[in-house]
């Protein structure tokens, strides 16, 4: 095999399932072997399809899996053998993320693994990608996430509520006004940014006028620039310090 079709690198999406897996079956062994491996590595192979990877089907194997729950078992301070301590960064990150925080990784996993099973059927939707920093939680959630801010019907809504209870559309974290400034090519403009947290989100749920608010555009990138994303709170504290 050439340089050139080696596997991509392991993506966040399907080292958040590996480690969800690790965290429920810590004291395996993880043979390659085992059903438990196996079924995982099925549910990766579809993550890794969901995600379009080239030559998804058969991207992971189940050796390559165990390898990268032994890869977890290095980090993990409660066994008392070690694993395998070679592996990328990014194990190290998303372990440092989180290992203390199960709860949230399971939710995590759980929507990526519904978004998964819709964007494989015969009716997936289209996921396209941008240039803000995916969520910790993964490309998928980050989609998914992107999608909720975008739908067109829901901006609207959303733009019409703020306006018949302001008079003028603004901000919300730092007050403002796109038409104020730049006159009449302003009028209307402004974003919608999903306030719920991306390991909430789930494939079938109904997004509310209140997951929504408005914000500029310099305010909205700075939610989105690096991980993890900021909360209003944190954004109207960072303009405020």
């Amino acid at each position: 095999m050439t340089k050139s079709e080696r596997n991509p690198s392991w993506t966040r999406d399907e080292l958040l399932v590996a480690l969800d897996y690790y965290l429920d079956n810590s004291d395996d062994y993880f043979s390659p072997a085992s059903q438990g491996v196996i079924e995982l590595t099925a549910k990766i192979g579809q993550v890794a399809k969901a995600l379009g990877l080239a030559g998804s089907e058969t991207l992971r194997n189940a050796n390559g899996v165990s390898m990268k729950l032994m890869n977890f078992r290095s980090h993990d301070p409660h066994h008392s053998t070690k694993g395998l301590s070679r592996g990328n960064k990014l194990k190290e990150v998303i372990w440092a993320e989180f290992a203390n925080h199960p709860d949230t990784l399971k939710r995590a996993v759980s929507g990526i693994l519904e978004i998964t099973q819709a964007s494989t059927g015969a009716d997936a939707p289209f996921f396209w990608t941008d240039d803000i920093d995916e969520a910790k939680e993964g490309r998928l959630l980050t989609r998914m996430h992107r999608v909720r801010e975008r739908n067109s019907t829901l901006v609207r809504k959303k733009k019409a509520s703020f306006f018949e209870q302001n008079g003028h559309l603004r901000c919300e974290a730092c007050s403002f006004d796109f038409e104020n400034t730049y006159g009449k090519r302003g009028e209307g403009f402004i974003e919608c940014h999903h306030t719920k947290p991306v390991s909430e989100l789930s494939s079938g749920e109904t997004t509310k006028l209140t997951d929504l608010v408005l914000l500029c555009s310099n305010c909205h990138r700075m939610v989105h620039a690096a991980r993890p994303w900021w909360t209003l709170e944190q954004l109207k504290l960072a303009l405020s310090s």
